[in-house]
């Protein structure tokens, strides 16, 4: 099965195994082969990634105040090509969203922002 990974991967919805919203594909990660063409291994669902297809400074920015968030932060999300499975409207993850840091951001902000506010 032949896939374009610009129009078919990137920007494509992901869900996680219980069928939650778990982010968009930010990045694809190509590996380079001598003894053959480039392998997709795997893709980053992260704001990093996002920023940086605009700006590396922007993104730097961004992934400095991540790390404050805790261990395993300020690096891009990645999702190896083999745990991915192609679904009707969002490639699906062989992950519970809620146990990576992909919604950690969202986490953080209901937690101290939305929940403190009068009727969020």
């Amino acid at each position: 099965m032949k896939v374009f990974l610009v129009s078919d991967v990137l920007d494509e919805q992901v869900a996680d195994v219980n069928g939650e919203n778990a982010g968009r594909v930010d990045g694809i990660v190509l590996t380079l082969r001598d003894d053959g063409p480039p392998r997709v291994t795997c893709i980053e669902v992260s704001p990093i990634t996002l920023l940086a297809r605009f700006s590396e400074r922007l993104a730097e920015w961004y992934a400095r105040r991540d790390r404050r968030f805790g261990h395993g932060r300020g690096v891009a999300f990645r999702i190896p090509w083999g745990r991915l499975h192609r679904q009707e409207r969002a490639i699906r993850i062989e992950a519970d969203a809620d146990a990576t840091p992909i919604n950690a951001l969202d986490h953080w902000l209901r937690v101290k922002i939305v929940e403190r506010i009068p009727g969020g």
